[in-house]
């Protein structure tokens, strides 16, 4: 899981490198938000969210779940707020008020209610429902306040915006698949699993860099649009 969430990590780093080109001037920016790199973005962000949703499901079946649950779901509510905090700052006209870490803090809250169920086919229903409400594009005359549903017609301006619809039908598949992947991960001698000790250096470091990926995600563009400004300095 480790290794799979550290290939999302440098993707997304790769994608918000382009980005930033985009942003200073250097490529066409909307070469990057449409077309092939708006598909591109969706499908780290989905990769992304899926795995949190396998993720989360593993963490309800592990020791101290409690004790796991509230630290992370803290970090990621501190974190959003200050995300959301310092992009008013910075342009109160399209702040990040409902970004991608938003939307896991709030799928935390909804995974309390789905370990409630036990029984796995009432998680692919769950599935099912939510992947059908994303596909018929139903929509409503909402306030912004509700804007995060996903379900109003007019999409706010935003710098990063995962609202629960469409997003959560890849929650509720990863949370769906997190109990099978959890049985296979724990079947001793299982070839699914690549024991740390055995992995070479690429895949040591994908791992490490999956576990770190929420530190990673917060710092990573800081120090991308910090390299940018000093090579213009240079350039100028």
């Amino acid at each position: 899981m480790d290794i799979a969430r550290g290939v999302c990590v440098l993707a997304m780093i790769a994608y918000h490198f382009c980005w930033d080109l985009g942003y200073f001037g250097f490529v066409d920016l909307r070469a990057i938000t449409q077309g092939l790199g708006l598909f591109i973005a969706q499908l780290i962000g989905l990769s992304f969210i899926t795995i949190a949703g396998i993720s989360s499901r593993i963490l309800t079946l592990s020791e101290n779940f409690k004790k796991k649950f509230l630290g992370r779901f803290f970090k990621l509510t501190l974190i959003s707020a200050f995300i959301s905090t310092s992009t008013f700052i910075l342009n109160e006209n399209s702040f990040i008020f409902f970004g991608i870490l938003h939307f896991l803090s709030v799928c935390s809250i909804i995974s309390l209610v789905l370990i409630q169920i036990k029984n796995n086919f009432y998680l692919l229903l769950i599935f099912f429902g939510a992947a059908i409400i994303s596909a018929s594009g139903i929509t409503f005359n909402l306030p912004f306040s509700l804007s995060w549903l996903g379900l109003s017609k007019e999409i706010p301006m935003t710098n990063d915006f995962y609202p629960l619809f469409p997003w959560i039908t890849f929650y509720f598949f990863g949370f769906w698949l997190g109990k099978m992947v959890y049985e296979k991960l724990n079947k001793k001698n299982d070839a699914f699993s690549v024991p740390v000790q055995k992995a070479n250096s690429f895949l040591k470091f994908l791992e490490y860099t999956g576990q770190k990926a929420l530190v990673v995600y917060i710092l990573h563009q800081p120090l991308l649009f910090s390299l940018f400004f000093l090579f213009i300095q240079v350039a100028s």
